[in-house]
């Protein structure tokens, strides 16, 4: 083989492994569009509380940090959905994509409601509403069971001007 065939070789294989790539994941975007479309709003609205708790914590918001956090956080998603997409080809599993982007999109959901409570002035109880979620879920727990709310949203305790906790009278 001489070094022009070579050349010509490797050229061809490369230009057929990059198609390969783009088009793998041309049709991975548009299969997890649903998914990117979800995640625009949720971006938006912790964008939009999260200017919200940083005010309320005293903070100084500035636009070019919200925009690159917010920016950044888009970039992740679609690195996100690159990664279920490829996850679910090696696999051969459909499902994988469903678990690895709805964690992907509870924990931003998570995100968005600790920094609505933040600006409420209280603080949720993730391992009981996950416990209760689970059990619902799992069946477990009856639906018609009534879910106490105040054992799941909670006051935030004092703090001082330096962040350490005020004690209560009796404690």
């Amino acid at each position: 083989m001489t070094a022009t065939e070579n050349q010509t070789m490797t050229a061809i294989m490369s230009g057929g492994i990059a198609t390969t790539a783009v088009v793998f994941f041309r049709d991975a975007v548009i299969g997890m569009m649903p998914w990117l479309i979800v995640s625009l709003p949720l971006i938006l609205l912790d964008l939009i509380f999260g200017i919200k708790a940083a005010r309320h914590r005293g903070e100084r918001v500035r636009f070019s940090k919200a925009f690159r956090r917010t920016f950044g956080k888009s970039v992740e998603y679609v690195a996100w959905v690159c990664f279920a997409a490829t996850a679910a080809l090696a696999f051969e599993a459909k499902w994988v994509e469903w678990v690895v982007l709805g964690a992907v999109i509870v924990n931003e959901l998570a995100s968005v409601v600790g920094n609505y409570a933040e600006t409420k002035d209280v603080e949720i109880s993730w391992a009981y509403l996950w416990n209760k979620l689970i059990k619902i879920v799992a069946g477990k727990h009856g639906v018609d069971e009534p879910i106490d709310v105040g054992e799941i949203v909670k006051p935030k305790p004092a703090r001082d001007e330096k962040g350490r906790f005020i004690k209560k009278e009796g404690e």
